[in-house]
């Protein structure tokens, strides 16, 4: 989130912002994956930049650049480039430092095959919540009968 934090900030968010360890340790929203249609006219090369995208090498210096994308493999991660990155937007916060334990750190959590069923109805509750649209307790008792019902079908 550090590229989408530095765009929607602007150059007056600079050094106005910090980067620090995730309290009770990281979570995990889920990923991002690429693929090639059988389809696609030019195969071939597609694959050939995806594994480009997404080699050890490439992610590490996508995550020393502006935008500092973490890597999604394990190996850059303990690579002293990125450990030792820091964002200067971030009033020169050890990013890589931290990044890096976090995603070491974390526990995988399981997913079951309904997870999405169940999932959506909180995620619009909190959101509704948030934009002060539903109290709480309303958004609460609606999240848990709409994902009731999402496992009946």
């Amino acid at each position: 989130m550090t590229g989408l934090i530095q765009t929607a900030a602007g150059k007056d968010g600079k050094g106005k912002w910090d980067i620090a360890a995730v309290p009770g340790g990281g979570g995990n929203w889920g990923g991002s994956f690429l693929t090639v249609p059988k389809q696609s006219r030019h195969a071939k090369e597609a694959a050939a930049l995806a594994a480009f995208l997404t080699s050890a090498d490439s992610e590490k210096r996508i995550f020393q650049g502006p935008t500092g994308s973490l890597p999604s493999l394990t190996a850059p991660l303990s690579d002293p480039a990125v450990r030792n990155t820091r964002q200067v937007y971030f009033g020169n916060a050890p990013t890589g430092e931290i990044f890096a334990a976090s995603a070491t750190d974390l526990k995988p959590s399981y997913r079951g095959t309904k997870d999405q069923q169940v999932r959506i109805p909180f995620a619009n509750a909190l959101q509704l919540v948030e934009q002060g649209k539903a109290a709480p307790h309303k958004a609460w008792s609606t999240a848990l009968s709409d994902a009731e019902k999402n496992l009946k079908h």
